[in-house]
């Protein structure tokens, strides 16, 4: 049974109400990734790789159209100065450097440790077939 971990995430420009659902893969920093906004749920499958910069870099491969259907995929770096974080979508480069919701979420699974791949998370016998974005 792989276990689902799901966060809110915090507000974006383009959407204040957002969250994410993440299924780990068999191996360490890799998974399912889905993004929930108001306009739409995007999924992501997540390859951690490496990286000679002072944190850790992830590739997200969409699964769907999502928001922005001419991307395919997305490069995200997490710095472990949360200043250094840089992802290659239009949100981010809009933004002017302000966090995107890829940031946000990868941020979210190395706060809580989902990319390691800890299959004993919180409430590990929940029922998460039916599971909902939280708003």
């Amino acid at each position: 049974m792989s276990t689902t971990f799901t966060e809110v995430l915090p507000p974006q420009a383009s959407s204040l109400h957002n969250a994410m659902t993440w299924v780990p893969g068999k191996q360490a920093g890799t998974g399912l990734l889905t993004v929930h906004t108001l306009r739409a749920s995007m999924s992501y499958l997540v390859v951690e790789f490496p990286t000679s910069w002072d944190g850790r870099a992830f590739h997200l491969a969409k699964t769907n159209e999502g928001s922005d259907p001419g991307s395919e995929s997305y490069d995200v770096f997490c710095g472990r100065n949360p200043r250094d974080c840089q992802c290659s979508c239009k949100g981010f480069a809009y933004g002017q450097g302000r966090p995107c919701k890829h940031i946000a979420a990868v941020s979210a699974l190395l706060d809580n440790e989902a990319l390691w791949g800890l299959q004993e998370l919180v409430n590990p016998g929940q029922d998460v077939s039916n599971t909902e974005p939280p708003f």
